[in-house]
C-alpha cells in the first residue's frame, strides 16, 4: 500500500484538545499516528468503511552481474588501459 501524507494545520486550542484526548485514552505516539487513530475509531463508531482496492506488491529486481576477478598492481593497469584502447 502506497502511503499518503496528511499535513493538518489547526490552532492552538485544536492542539491541546490532541493533547487532553491522547492522555486520556491514547498509547503515546507521534501526532501523525494519533491523528490517523483518531480516524480509524470515529470510522469505526460511525460504521465506515474504505474502499481499498489491493495494490500488487512488487518483488524487488534482482540484477547479477558477472565480474571478472580484478587483478591488481602492473598487470591490472595494463588489462584496463589494453581494454579502454580496445573501445
Amino acid at each position: 500500500m502506497t502511503e499518503k501524507t496528511i499535513f493538518i494545520r489547526c490552532s492552538h486550542q485544536t492542539n491541546e484538545l490532541l493533547d487532553k484526548i491522547r492522555k486520556a485514552e491514547m498509547p503515546p505516539r507521534s501526532r501523525n499516528s494519533q491523528i490517523i487513530y483518531l480516524i480509524h475509531k470515529e470510522a469505526e463508531r460511525l460504521g465506515i468503511e474504505a474502499d481499498v482496492k489491493a495494490e500488487p506488491v512488487q518483488e524487488p529486481v534482482k540484477e547479477t552481474v558477472e565480474s571478472e576477478p580484478i587483478k591488481s598492481g602492473l598487470g591490472g593497469l595494463a588489462e584496463r588501459v589494453k581494454r579502454e584502447n580496445l573501445r
